[in-house]
């Protein structure tokens, strides 16, 4: 009974362990313009329109637009008209 005790505590541990790297990888998780179309199913130009608008904000590096998936959801839960898929 023990052992089995201790296998399930290790077990609860390790499943601990991987909702906080899970959690951390979606943090860390960028969107380009090509992700926002398909996520968003808009085109490129309603992107453009939305980030002169400050609907969407963005951050340009090397030239290209990005823009964290965190941000994004916490900009598509307050503004659900902008949602015509979902996020996938």
């Amino acid at each position: 009974m023990a052992r089995i005790s201790s296998l399930e505590a290790r077990l609860q541990g390790l499943v601990q362990r991987l909702e906080e790297i899970t959690s951390k990888q979606e943090e860390d998780e960028i969107y380009n313009l090509a992700d926002l179309v398909r996520i968003l199913k808009v085109t490129p130009r309603t992107i453009y329109t939305w980030r002169a608008k400050d609907i969407l904000p963005m951050t340009e590096i090397g030239g290209t637009l990005y823009i964290t998936k965190m941000r994004l959801r916490s900009i598509i839960d307050g503004n659900p008209k902008m949602r015509k898929g979902g996020i996938q």
